[in-house]
């Protein structure tokens, strides 16, 4: 019998880890990423069944709140379930939660959509998604997506970016997490290991190819910073914010 949830173990090793040998934020981005693309496998909606329908999954906007640190070499349970979704939805979340034992280490939840033939929106009552999924009702982060403004000006601009060709993946453009990784390096290796980032929260607004020019902007606001990775043309690719425990 299917059930509403995928869970799996992560030994973490030091690909994962920040300066001080604990849980990175990046890291927690990866570890959500990799299991809700496995979790998608194995429904029968990964990429390579979405490319047979025309289809191809777009992330439009992820969370992760943090919670407790994790340290080299513990084992995490990552868990993910996608949360129900009206059948004329474009837009859909899917959870994830990071425990080390007892302990929640973080919970993280991304907005989803399908992108169909013609480069056209698919409500999710028409997409491969199956019919009868037995969705959990679990709770992670309820929080609507925040919406950003974009009101950075040449005074916020903090450094320039060329997209690598490390940076692609399958859908030949950046990959999610390697903006999370730019937005990272605005800030020392000292502060990232410092376990003062409570929260870091992305919407993803333009794909970025190999060789573009972006240019990074962050801008104070109290304890959060916030950071737009902007194109050539000045459109965001990339608002988000970094919150930092007060």
């Amino acid at each position: 019998m299917q059930q509403g949830y995928f869970e799996k173990e992560f030994m973490l090793t030091p690909d994962y880890c920040d300066a001080r040998a604990g849980l990175s934020p990046l890291g927690a981005f990866t570890i959500f990423q990799a299991i809700a693309t496995e979790h998608a496998e194995k429904i029968g909606v990964g990429g390579a069944a979405m490319a047979k329908r025309g289809e191809f999954w777009l992330t439009v906007h992820s969370r992760i709140d943090f919670f407790s640190r994790a340290q080299l070499m513990q084992t995490l349970t990552a868990k993910t379930w996608p949360e129900s979704c009206d059948e004329k939805s474009i837009r859909c979340f899917r959870s994830y939660s990071l425990r080390c034992g007892d302990a929640l280490v973080a919970m993280g939840r991304t907005q989803w959509a399908i992108l169909g033939p013609e480069q056209k929106v698919v409500p999710f009552g028409q997409s491969g998604f199956p019919r009868e999924f037995p969705f959990t009702g679990e709770e992670g982060i309820t929080d609507a997506p925040t919406r950003f403004r974009d009101d950075f000006t040449d005074a916020d601009l903090a450094r320039n970016y060329t997209v690598r060709p490390t940076d692609i993946d399958f859908g030949r453009h950046m990959n999610n997490v390697a903006y999370i990784r730019v937005l990272l390096d605005c800030f020392s290796a000292k502060q990232i290991a410092s376990g003062t980032i409570s929260s870091i929260e992305a919407h993803y607004s333009a794909p970025c190819l190999e060789g573009e020019t972006l240019s990074v902007y962050q801008k104070q606001d109290v304890d959060t910073v916030r950071i737009a990775i902007k194109k050539q043309d000045g459109k965001p690719a990339v608002l988000a914010a970094v919150r930092f425990t007060a």
